[in-house]
C-alpha cells in the first residue's frame, strides 16, 4: 500500500487533525530547539565572563603593588613642584625663590618677568620665567649650580651670553617652573 492509498482512506477530518497534530509537534520542537539554543549561548557568554573575571582578579595583586608604586612616585614628583592657590602666588614664589639664587651668588638682576603657558590638561602647568641679569662667568655657572641642586624644578629652556666689558657679561634666561594648584575639596 502506497502513502497516497493509505491518504486516501483517511477522511479530510482525521488527514487534518494529524496534519496539525504533526504541525504542532514540530513547532514545539523548533521553540524547545531555540530555548535550549539561546540557555547554551548564555551559559557560554557567563562562563566566558566568569574566565575574565578569574584573569582579573589574578592580575589584582600585581595591578594594586604597581599602582602603591606609581603614588610613591608621584608623591616624590610632587616635592619638586611649586605649589599654591593661584597662579600669582606660585609665580610669586618662583620668582622669590630665582631672585635669592641670584643674589646669593653676586649676580644683578636687571628684571624677572614671569610669562604663564598653558599646560596641557591633567598635567604639571608651567610658567616660564625671563631674567636678565649682569655679573660674570664664574657667578653664572654658581648660579646654574646652585638652582640645579635646589628641590624645585627648573628648566633652563634658552640663554644668550653678551659680553658687556671686559669682565662684566649680560646674560639673558628663559625657565621654565613647573607646578600644581592646591586641590581644593
Amino acid at each position: 500500500m502506497s502513502m497516497f492509498e493509505f491518504l486516501n482512506r483517511l477522511d479530510r477530518k482525521k488527514l487534518l487533525i494529524i496534519v496539525g497534530v504533526v504541525l504542532l509537534i514540530l513547532n514545539v520542537g523548533r521553540l524547545g530547539r531555540n530555548y535550549y539554543t539561546s540557555r547554551k549561548e548564555e551559559v557560554s557568554s557567563r562562563i566566558n565572563l566568569l574566565n575574565q573575571y578569574k584573569r582579573d582578579v589574578a592580575r589584582l595583586p600585581g595591578l594594586k603593588k604597581r599602582v602603591r608604586q606609581l603614588e610613591r612616585e608621584n608623591q616624590q614628583l610632587e616635592k619638586f613642584f611649586f605649589t599654591g592657590s593661584s597662579e600669582e602666588e606660585i609665580s610669586s614664589a618662583m620668582q622669590i625663590e630665582l631672585q635669592k639664587k641670584v643674589s646669593s651668588v653676586g649676580l644683578e638682576p636687571e628684571s624677572v618677568r614671569p610669562v604663564k603657558k598653558a599646560g596641557k590638561p591633567g598635567s604639571a602647568e608651567e610658567i616660564v620665567i625671563k631674567l636678565r641679569l649682569n655679573g660674570n662667568i664664574d657667578q653664572f655657572v654658581d648660579f646654574l649650580t646652585d638652582l640645579y641642586g635646589t628641590k624645585k624644578l627648573f628648566k633652563l629652556e634658552s640663554f644668550t651670553i653678551k659680553p658687556v666689558k671686559a669682565d662684566k657679561l649680560k646674560i639673558f634666561l628663559e625657565f621654565k617652573g613647573f607646578y600644581r594648584l592646591d586641590r581644593q575639596s
